[in-house]
């Protein structure tokens, strides 16, 4: 992300990257100024006129590391050229950089990315080289390019109440089946299933076997009333199951549902023994 395969300039192969009195200058910066917020135009662009920020870039250069060892750094890095390795690489392989990147011109980005086989390049939206402001849009072309698919984005956040439900046939066949996940239909019990004609869609979560969700106005009573019916149903056909149910924000992404009301809902499941039925309890 925003690399080039040299900081300095090497003409007329490499016209860009730091000229020798940039780089001087550069190096005197990081000996007399480190600590206090040295080289941080190059990382932050325009927040150097934010209020704090170079104070707070000088604290992390603090604990970084000295002012003699931050020296010897930026030396090594404005030593850098990979040039000669590029054409050997064969890993698949993404180079995102963008306009007005002080540290890293676009154009040294792109040719890195020409020199080496099969690589994608993409432009992003201009601004500083720290990209605090678009880590949305790298992660989600980071997922597409590793997924090799493209992600589907989240729902609008909305309230729900989710419910979750475990039993110890599931373990069972999830053990034997060496952790490997199951289909809804061999790991869950029919009276189960038919708990989900309450409010609700039975649905998949990445940190849950089985979960029903339903809308918030009713269904918080409606899903502690549907596990208080589902446990005793259950142990009459020797399965005891585990069960917990929250309310809160959810987001959707295809039939996956995630956000704090599934992580919560999951912990407390954890906490469930066998015959057990627990919720959160929101405070207003």
């Amino acid at each position: 992300m925003a690399t080039p395969a040299r900081y300095s300039q090497d003409l007329p192969d490499f016209p860009w990257g730091f000229t020798a009195a940039e780089i001087e200058a550069q190096l005197d910066d990081t000996t007399n100024r480190w600590g206090e917020g040295a080289l941080f135009e190059l990382f932050n662009g325009e927040a150097s006129d934010v209020p704090g920020a170079r104070e707070m870039f000088g604290r992390l250069q603090r604990s970084m590391m000295s002012p003699a060892m931050a020296k010897l750094w930026w030396q090594a890095l404005t030593e850098v050229d990979v040039r000669a390795v590029l054409r050997s690489v064969r890993a698949p392989t993404l180079v995102m950089a963008r306009p007005g990147d002080q540290l890293v011109p676009i154009e040294a980005a792109a040719a890195l990315a020409a020199d080496i086989p099969n690589a994608a390049f993409h432009s992003l939206p201009p601004g500083a080289h720290n990209m605090a402001d678009i880590t949305d849009q790298i992660a989600s072309l980071a997922l597409n390019f590793i997924c090799d698919a493209p992600t589907a984005p989240a729902d609008e956040g909305v309230l729900k109440t989710v419910m979750f439900h475990r039993h110890r046939r599931f373990d069972r066949l999830l053990s034997a089946r060496g952790g490997r996940t199951l289909a809804t239909s061999a790991g869950q019990p029919r009276p189960t299933r038919r708990s989900h004609a309450l409010p609700g869609t039975a649905v998949s979560a990445p940190t849950t076997p089985a979960m029903a969700s339903s809308r918030c106005s009713t269904a918080p009573t409606k899903a502690v009333r549907c596990a208080l019916d589902l446990v005793p149903a259950l142990a009459t056909r020797q399965i005891p199951i585990r069960s917990a149910s929250t309310p809160g924000e959810c987001e959707r992404r295809g039939q996956e549902w995630s956000g704090m009301a599934v992580h919560t809902g999951a912990r407390i499941g954890a906490l469930a023994s066998a015959g057990e039925v627990l919720t959160s309890r929101n405070r207003a």
